[in-house]
Protein backbone atom coordinates (compact mmCIF):
# COMPACT_ATOMS: atom_id res chain seq x y z
CA UNK A 1 0.00 0.00 0.00
CA UNK A 2 1.30 3.81 -0.98
CA UNK A 3 2.23 5.65 2.06
CA UNK A 4 0.56 9.17 2.21
CA UNK A 5 0.84 12.14 4.30
CA UNK A 6 -0.83 12.62 7.36
CA UNK A 7 -2.52 15.95 5.92
CA UNK A 8 -3.58 14.24 2.75
CA UNK A 9 -4.75 11.30 4.49
CA UNK A 10 -6.75 13.58 7.49
CA UNK A 11 -7.94 15.76 4.02
CA UNK A 12 -9.54 12.52 2.62
CA UNK A 13 -10.87 11.39 5.41
CA UNK A 14 -12.78 14.53 5.81
CA UNK A 15 -13.66 15.22 2.27
CA UNK A 16 -15.59 11.29 2.48
CA UNK A 17 -17.48 12.81 5.56
CA UNK A 18 -18.66 16.36 4.58
CA UNK A 19 -17.67 16.68 0.85
CA UNK A 20 -15.26 19.54 1.12
CA UNK A 21 -12.56 20.00 2.93
CA UNK A 22 -12.10 23.18 4.99
CA UNK A 23 -10.99 24.41 8.68
CA UNK A 24 -14.33 24.93 9.74
CA UNK A 25 -15.55 21.55 8.16
CA UNK A 26 -12.27 20.02 9.95
CA UNK A 27 -12.60 22.04 13.80
CA UNK A 28 -16.64 20.75 13.85
CA UNK A 29 -16.01 17.49 12.61
CA UNK A 30 -12.82 17.29 15.30
CA UNK A 31 -15.22 18.25 17.61
CA UNK A 32 -19.28 16.65 16.96
CA UNK A 33 -18.82 13.73 14.65
CA UNK A 34 -17.55 10.39 15.92
CA UNK A 35 -16.40 8.92 13.14
CA UNK A 36 -14.34 11.20 12.23
CA UNK A 37 -13.34 12.09 15.24
CA UNK A 38 -12.22 8.67 16.29
CA UNK A 39 -10.32 8.23 12.46
CA UNK A 40 -8.16 11.10 12.65
CA UNK A 41 -6.99 9.95 16.32
CA UNK A 42 -5.95 6.51 14.48
CA UNK A 43 -3.99 8.26 11.89
CA UNK A 44 -2.56 10.80 14.53
CA UNK A 45 -1.42 7.41 16.33
CA UNK A 46 -0.19 5.52 13.79
CA UNK A 47 1.69 8.10 12.46
CA UNK A 48 4.09 9.26 15.50
CA UNK A 49 3.89 5.66 16.64
CA UNK A 50 7.49 5.30 16.45
CA UNK A 51 8.51 8.67 17.69
CA UNK A 52 8.90 8.14 21.73
CA UNK A 53 7.22 11.54 23.02
CA UNK A 54 4.55 12.55 20.36
CA UNK A 55 3.28 9.56 19.71
CA UNK A 56 1.39 9.95 23.85
CA UNK A 57 -0.82 12.77 23.16
CA UNK A 58 -2.45 10.51 19.99
CA UNK A 59 -2.54 7.48 22.02
CA UNK A 60 -4.29 8.24 25.13
CA UNK A 61 -6.61 10.03 22.96
CA UNK A 62 -7.26 7.00 20.14
CA UNK A 63 -7.55 4.66 23.45
CA UNK A 64 -10.22 6.66 25.42
CA UNK A 65 -12.01 7.20 22.03
CA UNK A 66 -11.87 3.36 21.88
CA UNK A 67 -13.21 3.06 25.29
CA UNK A 68 -15.63 5.10 24.40
CA UNK A 69 -17.09 3.91 21.33
CA UNK A 70 -16.11 0.13 22.67
CA UNK A 71 -14.50 -0.71 19.99
CA UNK A 72 -11.26 -2.64 19.16
CA UNK A 73 -9.11 -1.43 16.30
CA UNK A 74 -5.77 -1.31 16.11
CA UNK A 75 -4.66 1.90 14.52
CA UNK A 76 -1.16 0.15 12.73
CA UNK A 77 -3.56 -1.48 10.83
CA UNK A 78 -3.03 -0.41 6.72
CA UNK A 79 -5.73 1.74 6.20
CA UNK A 80 -6.15 3.83 2.55
CA UNK A 81 -6.76 7.70 2.01
CA UNK A 82 -10.87 8.61 2.18
CA UNK A 83 -11.50 6.27 4.93
CA UNK A 84 -14.95 6.51 6.19
CA UNK A 85 -16.59 5.05 9.49
CA UNK A 86 -19.92 5.83 10.84
CA UNK A 87 -21.23 5.49 14.28
CA UNK A 88 -17.81 3.03 15.17
CA UNK A 89 -19.40 1.22 18.00
CA UNK A 90 -18.16 -2.61 18.57
CA UNK A 91 -15.97 -2.79 15.68
CA UNK A 92 -13.03 -4.30 15.66
CA UNK A 93 -9.85 -5.27 13.60
CA UNK A 94 -6.72 -6.00 14.08
CA UNK A 95 -3.26 -4.15 13.07
CA UNK A 96 -2.25 -7.09 9.94
CA UNK A 97 -5.82 -5.97 8.21
CA UNK A 98 -5.40 -4.19 4.93
CA UNK A 99 -7.95 -1.60 4.06
CA UNK A 100 -7.78 0.29 0.62
CA UNK A 101 -9.19 3.61 -0.03
CA UNK A 102 -12.49 4.90 -0.22
CA UNK A 103 -13.78 2.31 2.35
CA UNK A 104 -16.79 2.73 4.32
CA UNK A 105 -17.52 1.23 7.28
CA UNK A 106 -20.36 1.40 9.80
CA UNK A 107 -20.93 0.26 13.28
CA UNK A 108 -20.37 -3.67 14.88
CA UNK A 109 -18.31 -5.15 11.74
CA UNK A 110 -15.56 -7.33 12.84
CA UNK A 111 -12.41 -7.98 10.98
CA UNK A 112 -10.39 -10.88 11.97
CA UNK A 113 -8.06 -13.11 11.05
CA UNK A 114 -8.28 -17.01 11.03
CA UNK A 115 -5.37 -19.29 11.29
CA UNK A 116 -2.63 -16.53 11.00
CA UNK A 117 -3.86 -14.93 7.88
CA UNK A 118 -5.92 -11.95 7.74
CA UNK A 119 -8.46 -10.26 5.53
CA UNK A 120 -7.36 -7.57 2.53
CA UNK A 121 -10.50 -5.08 1.93
CA UNK A 122 -9.54 -3.12 -1.62
CA UNK A 123 -10.79 -0.05 -2.66
CA UNK A 124 -14.49 1.66 -2.36
CA UNK A 125 -15.85 -1.06 -0.57
CA UNK A 126 -18.87 -0.81 1.82
CA UNK A 127 -18.95 -2.80 4.94
CA UNK A 128 -22.54 -2.98 6.47
CA UNK A 129 -23.67 -3.51 9.97
CA UNK A 130 -22.63 -6.46 12.07
CA UNK A 131 -20.61 -8.03 8.91
CA UNK A 132 -17.71 -10.51 10.15
CA UNK A 133 -15.10 -11.01 7.92
CA UNK A 134 -12.84 -13.88 8.56
CA UNK A 135 -9.19 -15.18 7.22
CA UNK A 136 -6.97 -14.53 4.67
CA UNK A 137 -9.63 -13.62 1.84
CA UNK A 138 -9.97 -10.26 -0.21
CA UNK A 139 -12.96 -8.33 -0.76
CA UNK A 140 -12.47 -7.02 -4.34
CA UNK A 141 -13.03 -3.35 -5.52
CA UNK A 142 -16.47 -1.84 -5.68
CA UNK A 143 -18.23 -4.87 -3.20
CA UNK A 144 -20.89 -4.59 -0.81
CA UNK A 145 -20.40 -6.75 2.36
CA UNK A 146 -24.47 -6.63 3.47
CA UNK A 147 -25.26 -6.45 6.79
CA UNK A 148 -24.99 -9.21 9.30
CA UNK A 149 -22.73 -10.85 6.89
CA UNK A 150 -20.59 -13.66 7.38
CA UNK A 151 -17.49 -13.94 4.52
CA UNK A 152 -15.03 -16.16 4.94
CA UNK A 153 -14.13 -16.43 1.11
CA UNK A 154 -13.10 -14.40 -1.44
CA UNK A 155 -15.29 -11.56 -3.00
CA UNK A 156 -14.69 -10.53 -6.35
CA UNK A 157 -14.80 -6.75 -7.66
CA UNK A 158 -18.08 -5.27 -7.34
CA UNK A 159 -20.29 -8.48 -5.99
CA UNK A 160 -22.65 -7.41 -3.26
CA UNK A 161 -22.58 -10.36 -0.17
CA UNK A 162 -25.33 -10.91 2.45
CA UNK A 163 -25.77 -13.60 4.42
CA UNK A 164 -24.64 -16.63 6.37
CA UNK A 165 -22.84 -18.03 5.19
CA UNK A 166 -22.32 -14.80 2.46
CA UNK A 167 -23.72 -15.58 -0.66
CA UNK A 168 -23.19 -12.89 -4.04
CA UNK A 169 -26.71 -11.94 -4.57
CA UNK A 170 -25.86 -9.30 -7.68
CA UNK A 171 -22.54 -7.59 -9.75
CA UNK A 172 -23.78 -4.06 -9.15
CA UNK A 173 -20.73 -2.57 -6.92
CA UNK A 174 -20.91 0.25 -4.23
CA UNK A 175 -21.70 2.90 -6.41
CA UNK A 176 -24.85 3.44 -4.98
CA UNK A 177 -23.68 3.09 -1.35
CA UNK A 178 -20.58 5.10 -1.23
CA UNK A 179 -21.08 9.05 -0.65
CA UNK A 180 -18.38 11.49 -1.77
CA UNK A 181 -15.95 9.30 -3.01
CA UNK A 182 -12.40 10.76 -2.77
CA UNK A 183 -9.83 10.89 -6.36
CA UNK A 184 -6.67 10.87 -5.77
CA UNK A 185 -4.09 11.46 -8.04
CA UNK A 186 -1.21 9.24 -6.81
CA UNK A 187 1.35 11.38 -7.59
CA UNK A 188 -0.17 14.46 -5.71
CA UNK A 189 -0.05 13.23 -2.01
CA UNK A 190 0.89 16.16 0.27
Amino acid sequence: MQEHSLSYLVKSDLYRQNGSVSLKIFLRDLCFRKGFKFVFWMRLAKHFDSNPILRILPKLMFMYYKRAYTSDVNYRANVGPGFSMYHVFATSWGQNVTIGSNATIVHCVTIAGKNNQFPTIKDNVYIGTGAVILGGITIGNNAVVGANAVVTKDVPDNAIVVGNPGKIISYNGSSSSQRHIWKFDSCNNT
